[in-house]
């Protein structure tokens, strides 16, 4: 593509408005085009009022109530998208907006192959009170769904953070990605935010951490400078690192931090399964996340790159702004 583009996941929740607000920033950042779209979940409708066999009354009602259901829903619809494109014009925002029914899940992941970000609102799980059982029957965060099949990044937004002031990019020691690491370089470069390389390590690679970052910088130079950490855990990698984003306990401090720093998660395909580094399914990782946004980057993505000549002068911008 000539110029990077978005996909918004839109609906009428407040996660969603935050979702958009915040595509619309990265959108000036990265000169991207906006494109939201509305899915009427027609599937989910249905199955509600469905029975697989007429019974005392036949089948007419519920196909009359289903009919009167959609037509509300399109009408919703139409509300909904008017007033985003009446927003984003006001931005002078680049995008359409389209609206389709089926499965969510399945539309989004499908039409996502077409844009380099998809950026979605996500209720925390403490503000759904649908009780679970239900919940995995018919209202299923898209989000969940989205984290586990998108074959692109996918930006999760839980509330309306506040101006990114960094980038943690995380990896493991024991996997690294060089083409996950170098787009998330990019990114942060455009987006003008001070990145951190992360590595969790296991205990599986004896390699010592001198050695390691002598032998990272030698594959990826533009890391020189940069802030690189690495924290070893007895047993999977992560395993004692999930309070930061299962539960935060860092008080005002740490909730500000959280709140200025974007993080980056890799996931990967193991067989049919994906996997997060934390080794749990993005979709039963997002279930309990308490981090305001959380950006999860397929490593087999095809990446963000930068011409050398756009990358010199952001990096001559950024250093401009930095010493101001």
């Amino acid at each position: 593509m000539s110029k990077h583009s978005i996909l918004v996941a839109l609906s009428g929740s407040e996660q969603s408005r935050n979702a958009a607000e915040l595509a619309w920033f990265i959108a000036e950042k990265i000169d991207a085009t906006v494109t939201a779209e509305h899915i009427i979940d027609c599937r989910s409708v249905w199955e509600l009022l469905r029975s697989d066999k007429p019974g005392f009354i036949g089948s007419g009602p519920y196909v009359q109530a289903y009919d009167q259901t959609m037509e509300s829903m399109r009408s919703l619809s139409n509300q909904l998208l008017s007033k985003y494109e009446a927003i984003a014009e006001g931005k002078k925002i680049e995008g359409k907006v389209i609206t389709k029914e089926g499965n969510p899940v399945e539309l989004l992941a499908q039409d996502a192959k077409d844009y380099d970000l998809i950026v979605l609102g996500h209720a925390p799980s403490g503000l759904r009170a649908v009780d679970r059982d239900f919940n995995h029957y018919i209202r299923r965060s898209i989000a969940e769904g989205i984290a586990h099949e998108s074959p692109i990044p996918v930006l999760i937004v839980q509330s309306k953070p506040a101006v990114w002031q960094g980038m943690t990019i995380v990896s493991e020691m024991d996997h690294i990605n060089i083409q996950y690491i170098r787009s998330c370089l990019n990114l942060a470069l455009v987006l003008g935010l001070t990145p951190k390389l992360e590595f969790w390590a296991t205990g599986v690679r004896e390699e010592k951490p001198a050695s390691f970052k002598k032998d990272l910088l030698s594959e990826l130079p533009e890391a020189k400078g940069i802030d690189i950490e690495i924290d070893c855990f007895e047993g999977h990698a992560a395993v004692s690192r999930q309070d930061l984003f299962y539960e935060n306990k860092a008080g005002e401090a740490g909730e500000s931090f959280f709140a200025e720093t974007l993080f980056v998660l890799p996931t990967r395909d193991i067989g049919k399964k994906r996997i997060t580094v934390l080794g749990t399914a993005p979709e039963d990782f997002i279930v309990s996340l308490t981090l305001p946004c959380l950006l999860l980057w397929p490593e087999d993505h095809k990446g963000f790159k930068l011409t050398e000549e756009r990358k010199n002068e952001l990096i001559t911008t950024n250093h401009k702004k930095q010493s101001k």
